[in-house]
């Protein structure tokens, strides 16, 4: 009778669990070849996990592809052994996503009208500026910049892309609300090759972007916050402070980490006026992705003690609502 109610309690809890959107389990198994993160062996059949825990979250950086010995490894108990964390879960999907990403890339040519593809990426950001209130087709150009970026992009070109995305956030606030959670991805996509030191080297030139697109998400902060006060722009600006925090921590790069927690900062007084809470929803999402941050320096306290502070002073100045 125990185990007839068991299984049938098993079968309930499976019909309950959402399944994740078709076209973004395809995605996600695309981008991992249909391939284990953790153990990489193709012979395996796979399952779709959620890193932190939550069926709900059906972002594309919260699904790994598992099979399903390692999935037993991450989900179940482990007694004495050690189960994979979710931040090492994170850092596996990364890498192996980079890895399959790499070997699918075109051999970049060489550059011989540097002029002329600077000329381009300018007039690309002109015509993103010309489309609107056109979102689709706004999307489509950044879209035309990243795979710049990809095929043909090197640190000179890199910059200049990053260069025009920081006009584009400036120019957001003021008359282009709708390009705030477009630019807020672009930002972390421009950055997402930095999966851990094992895996990718950062130098002082890579370090110099990161924090570029730092403090493109605290351009967007402060004017979303103020002027555009849109929920869904808030939670992909947070999204992408973590993210650029995490890969901070991951390098040990404080100036980093601090260009992230100076975009919280930004955001959150942008939430406020009169000492008043005006943007209530955006302060919230800030406020608990804020929070979230303790995760990354866990057992790091020596190294970021400072890092630490500050969190803890930005805490004390936005209090809970």
């Amino acid at each position: 009778m125990l185990l007839c109610w068991l299984s049938k309690e098993n079968i309930m809890s499976k019909q309950k669990r959402p399944k994740v959107p078709k076209a973004l389990e395809e995605e996600t198994l695309f981008n991992a070849n249909h391939t284990c993160c953790i153990c990489k062996d193709k012979n395996k059949d796979v399952v779709i996990h959620h890193i932190d825990g939550n069926n709900l979250n059906n972002n594309l950086d919260n699904l790994a592809v598992v099979c399903l010995d390692c999935h037993s490894l991450v989900t179940g108990t482990r007694g004495l052994g050690r189960s994979f964390k979710p931040s090492e879960v994170r850092r596996y999907k990364r890498s192996w996503d980079k890895q399959v990403r790499d070997s699918r890339e075109v051999p970049r040519p060489r550059i011989y009208y540097r002029k002329e593809l600077v000329s381009q990426i300018d007039f690309t950001i002109c015509r993103i500026l010309a489309c609107g209130k056109d979102k689709h087709r706004q999307e489509e150009l950044l879209d035309t910049l990243y795979e710049l970026h990809l095929w043909r992009g090197d640190k000179a070109i890199d910059s200049k892309i990053i260069e025009g995305m920081e006009h584009l956030a400036i120019m957001s606030g003021l008359s282009y609300p709708g390009l705030v959670e477009l630019l807020a991805e672009k930002a972390w996509e421009m950055c997402w090759e930095f999966v851990g030191p094992d895996d990718v080297t950062m130098d002082k030139k890579d370090e110099k972007r990161v924090i570029k697109c730092a403090e493109i998400i605290e351009t967007l902060a402060d004017f979303n916050c103020q002027f555009a006060r849109g929920k869904r722009a808030t939670v992909t600006i947070s999204e992408t402070a973590e993210r650029l925090f995490e890969i901070g921590t991951w390098y040990k790069r404080k100036l980093i980490v601090k260009a992230v927690l100076d975009a919280y900062n930004k955001g959150m007084k942008g939430c406020m006026e009169d000492r008043k809470v005006k943007f209530r929803s955006g302060y919230m999402v800030l406020r608990k992705s804020l929070l979230s941050l303790s995760k990354y320096v866990e057992g790091k306290k020596a190294v970021w003690r400072d890092a630490i502070a500050k969190r803890g002073r930005l805490l004390k100045k936005y209090k809970k609502i």
